[in-house]
């Protein structure tokens, strides 16, 4: 027979939200690819260039600098996020970016 938990212990684990490595690196994934949209951008790559003396570095590396110091910092701050939510975002933040590299490149 199984044993099922009361009713006051169901209601306070049975949510939705994501906590912990998972929440804090999702948002943080979400905001690292709209700022490696954002290097791809053409009026930055004089800038780029002196920050690691090549423009395909900084592209490069800065975006994954970026993913894991946020990770680790909403991750440290405890921050929660609705699983489904963070779904949502996660795929407005990839059509967002895929969206302006395709007009960005469509342009120039």
């Amino acid at each position: 027979m199984m044993s099922v938990a009361p009713a006051s212990d169901a209601a306070a684990t049975a949510t939705d939200d994501l906590k912990g490595p998972a929440a804090g690196f999702g948002l943080a994934a979400a905001i690292a690819i709209l700022f490696n949209a954002l290097l791809a951008w053409e009026p930055l790559s004089g800038y780029m260039a002196s920050l690691a003396g090549d423009f395909w570095r900084t592209p490069g590396v800065a975006p994954v600098v970026a993913f894991f110091v946020l990770g680790y910092l909403f991750t440290y701050h405890k921050f929660r996020i609705n699983g489904f939510r963070l779904a949502v975002l996660l795929a407005a933040a990839s059509i967002v970016a895929g969206g302006g590299l395709a007009l960005w490149f469509a342009l120039v």
